[in-house]
């Protein structure tokens, strides 16, 4: 798989996942009524149907950039875009459309559970603005350390739902935002699921058949998966038919993944870089793009591609420990946490 491609694939999962001015705190809300709002949207999916229209609006280049696309969601299963462009979901399974038809993106679960958003965030509840015409509650994820809010959630308050999601860089100023602009349906479930997408069968080949990620336990030579970088926790190690490997790490709200692979990063053979930043003495190429922040770099023959729904500086951050990490060789206490802790944390 082309470097190009599996960044691509990425980006529609992190679409996916997207597409599925605030007011004072509520009296009595604390943390854990916020944690219970959020987990309340991460299920609602399930428990109700919808459909409408999604705007994604992104900071690029010091200009805001915007995009829409359908959403409908029944069963449990998620379908964003139309024709050729669509990406759709169920469970732990992922789908991407493509001119020569669906192909499978996904098919493994996350392999440990996410760390609550309330062990790196203070949370707060709130009376939320209308969302396409629909009451909401927001949920506020602020950095304890700054003071600064960095995450708005607006909540369907009938159902659920999450209905518009807004990520803010380090002085609080809205960078990238996701949201229902028309909701044509919303609530009520269906008993039965619509059938799954059928994937168009490939031939075999030298590097086999299928595309989807395998989890792994333990990593080839040269590959790092540090456990905790910068407040984020690995909940998953993957390996795909072409030697890449993927690591999934989480901090409650934000996720990112990791890809490594054997080889030198050639720049002409990428798109032209929104920015180049430096991961230490590597100089990496950063995008911006309707499914998040992109950043590739290079360190000792092993090309990294992280892919995010944070901020551009955020990933940058997460690069650079990421790689002292890498370098310490996951350090001794990781080592040792993994074979002890192992078996039971890992599915």
């Amino acid at each position: 798989m082309s470097r190009g491609r599996r960044v691509g694939i990425a980006l529609g999962l992190v679409a996916l996942v997207a597409a599925t001015g605030a007011t004072g705190v509520l009296p009595g809300a604390y943390a854990d009524d916020a944690v219970t709002v959020l987990d309340r949207a991460r299920t609602a999916t399930v428990r109700e149907d919808f459909a409408g229209t999604v705007q994604i609006e992104w900071l690029d280049d010091g200009g805001w950039r915007s995009a829409r696309t359908k959403v409908t969601g029944a069963g449990g299963a998620v379908q964003v875009g139309e024709g050729a462009r669509q990406a759709g979901g169920r469970a732990e399974d992922r789908w991407i459309a493509g001119v020569t038809g669906w192909e499978v993106g996904w098919d493994e679960p996350v392999a440990r559970k996410s760390p609550s958003p309330a062990t790196r965030w203070d949370l707060t509840v709130g009376t939320g603005i209308p969302v396409a015409g629909r009451a909401t509650v927001m949920v506020t994820a602020t950095d304890p350390k700054t003071g600064a809010p960095r995450v708005r959630a607006y909540c369907d308050k009938a159902t659920g739902v999450m209905l518009r999601r807004e990520v803010l860089d380090r002085q609080g100023r809205v960078v990238r935002a996701v949201g229902f602009v028309e909701v044509a349906r919303l609530g009520g479930a269906t008993a039965v699921p619509p059938s799954a997408p059928q994937v168009v069968e490939r031939r075999p080949s030298a590097r086999g058949t299928d595309p989807t990620p395998d989890t792994v336990r333990a990593l080839p030579a040269r590959f790092a998966a540090p456990d905790r970088v910068t407040g984020f926790v690995l909940a998953g190690r993957y390996e795909r038919a072409d030697g890449t490997v993927q690591l999934y790490y989480s901090d409650g709200l934000f996720g990112v993944s990791v890809f490594q692979q054997i080889g030198v990063l050639d720049p002409g053979g990428m798109p032209e870089a929104d920015a180049r930043v430096r991961v230490r003495e590597a100089v990496a190429l950063g995008y911006e793009v309707a499914g998040g922040s992109v950043l590739v770099w290079e360190r000792d023959g092993v090309t990294r591609t992280l892919v995010s729904d944070a901020t551009a500086a955020d990933l940058r951050e997460f690069a650079v420990a990421f790689d002292d990490r890498a370098a310490d060789g996951d350090g001794l206490v990781d080592r040792v946490a993994d074979f002890l802790f192992g078996p039971f944390g890992w599915r």
